[in-house]
């Protein structure tokens, strides 16, 4: 999957976190961060991580566990930042798990999520009829014609994230 669709369930988590405009742009940043944290299992390309190994690509860091670490991150966060620690640790789990959760649902390719790291290294698929989000090439590879065709389908598929994310708020009704 390109990260356009984790970065759209980000942005709509931000936004749905706070009715506070100016919160929520720094929650918008905060989750789109997060929901993309998983992919830095990609520089292991660079230490001679395998992507099958348990470090590797859609490895230990798209886990659930890790999910958890994310969200207690997030938590500490936010109490140094007077936002509420505990609902901003369980929207950061959410954001942090959607990012494997996605990565099941993508066809073409790939060994599958290591979802249950530390406890099993068994990867896993989402069944056949989920699986709707085209896989994305890694690294440059996202530039060339079949990444530019991924990227497209995942601004159609998640659509309603980045309108619900980016549409004007409605102003309150008057009492």
């Amino acid at each position: 999957m390109a990260s356009i669709g984790h970065v759209a369930v980000g942005l709509a988590a931000g936004r749905a976190f706070t009715k506070d405009p100016a919160r929520a742009k720094q929650a918008m940043w905060l989750f789109a961060i997060v929901s993309l944290w998983p992919d830095v299992d990609v520089v292991g390309f660079l230490f001679g991580v395998r992507y099958g190994d348990p470090f590797g690509h859609r490895g230990a860091t798209h886990s659930l566990a890790m999910a958890l670490v994310a969200g207690a991150l997030c938590g500490v966060f936010a109490r140094r930042r007077g936002w509420p620690p505990l609902r901003t640790a369980i929207v950061g789990t959410v954001v942090a798990a959607s990012h494997g959760l996605l990565d099941t649902m993508t066809y073409g390719g790939g060994l599958g999520v290591a979802l249950l790291w530390p406890f099993s290294t068994a990867r896993f698929w989402a069944p056949a009829a989920l699986r709707i989000i085209p896989i994305a090439p890694i690294g440059l590879g996202i530039l060339s014609p079949i990444g530019v065709k991924v990227m497209l389908a995942e601004l159609f598929v998640f659509a309603p994230f980045w309108i619900y994310a980016f549409a004007p708020r409605r102003a309150p009704r008057p009492g």
